[in-house]
C-alpha cells in the first residue's frame, strides 16, 4: 500500500500547481497525489479521501510549499498521531505577516485545538469515526468546525518541524478579499454551533463599531487592517442576509480560490 496520500484542492491547471512541482523536489516517493478541481475545497477534500489509497492522509493547498524531509516526518507522525497540525510560515516580511499570528500556534511541539486545510494530517479513522468535511461550508472555517469534532474523539498534534511556507494572501487587497470571503460563511459556522441569529448581529455591529479594529503599528498596516474590518463586516452581513433569505439553508456557491 502507498505509504502517503496527499489530497490538494485547486481549480489551478497542473502545471501551476506549485505544491506538486515542490513535492517532486523531496526526496521520499512512497506517495501519491490526488489533485481535484471540484467547487468546493470540502468537496475537493472529500473526494480525495474517498480516492486516496493509504489510510495517512495529507492535506496541502496548491501554493503550500513543503519543507525538506516534510514527507518523511508526516509518514512517522501518522505512525502515532491520529491528527497532526503542522507549522505554516508566511514567506514575506512584509504587511500582510502581521495578520498571520493565528499561524504561531508554538515553538515546540504540544496539544493543540486547531489545524489549517493546507497544512495537517489525518488517519482515515478519523474521518470514519467523526465524519467528512462539512461541504455546507464553501470556504472559510471548515478547518474549525472539523476540528470542533475531531477533539471529541481524538487529540490534536502540532509539529513545528511539519513545516511548509504557504503566503496567506498576495497583497492588501488580497487580504481584504480573504478576510470577505471567509466572514461571509461565518453565519453558517454560528448556526451549526446554536449561536442564536440576534447575537450574530450583535457580533457584527460590535465589529464594525470597534475602533481598535481601525488602527494599526504604522500607516500601511492602518490601512490594511481597517479595510480588512470593513470586509469582514461587508462579508458577514452579506453572509447574514443570504441566510436570511434562504431561511438558513444552503448558501450560493463561492469558489474557494
Amino acid at each position: 500500500m502507498t505509504e502517503l496520500s496527499v489530497i490538494i484542492p485547486t481549480l489551478k491547471p497542473e502545471d501551476e500547481i506549485e505544491s506538486l512541482r515542490r513535492l517532486e523536489r523531496l526526496a521520499f516517493d512512497d506517495y501519491e497525489v490526488i489533485v481535484r478541481d471540484d467547487d468546493r475545497a470540502t468537496t475537493a477534500r472529500n473526494e480525495g479521501i474517498e480516492r486516496a489509497e493509504s489510510d495517512k492522509l495529507v492535506f496541502l493547498d496548491d501554493d503550500s510549499l513543503p519543507a525538506e524531509g516534510y514527507l518523511e516526518r508526516a509518514a512517522e507522525l501518522l505512525d502515532r498521531e491520529a491528527a497532526v497540525a503542522g507549522r505554516v510560515v508566511h514567506p514575506r516580511d512584509d504587511v500582510v505577516k502581521r495578520f498571520t499570528g493565528h499561524y504561531a500556534l508554538a515553538d515546540s511541539a504540544k496539544y493543540v485545538s486547531r489545524f489549517w486545510g493546507c497544512n495537517m494530517l489525518v488517519r482515515r479513522e478519523v474521518f470514519e469515526d467523526v465524519g467528512m468535511w462539512d461541504e455546507e461550508i464553501t470556504w472559510g472555517h471548515e478547518e474549525k468546525e472539523l476540528a470542533e469534532r475531531v477533539l471529541h474523539e481524538y487529540p490534536i498534534y502540532y509539529d513545528p518541524d511539519l513545516l511548509v511556507y504557504h503566503a496567506y494572501a498576495d497583497s492588501i487587497v488580497d487580504l481584504w478579499r480573504k478576510a470577505y470571503r471567509m466572514e461571509r460563511q461565518t453565519p453558517h459556522y454560528w448556526d451549526r454551533v446554536g449561536r442564536p441569529r440576534s447575537q450574530q448581529w450583535v457580533d457584527t455591529v460590535r465589529l464594525l463599531l470597534d475602533p481598535f479594529k481601525y488602527v494599526g503599528y504604522s500607516a500601511p498596516h492602518t490601512v490594511a487592517r481597517a479595510g480588512r474590518t470593513v470586509a469582514r463586516v461587508a462579508g458577514r452581513t452579506s453572509g447574514l442576509l443570504d441566510s436570511a433569505s434562504t431561511g438558513g439553508g444552503r448558501r450560493r456557491d463561492l469558489p474557494f480560490f
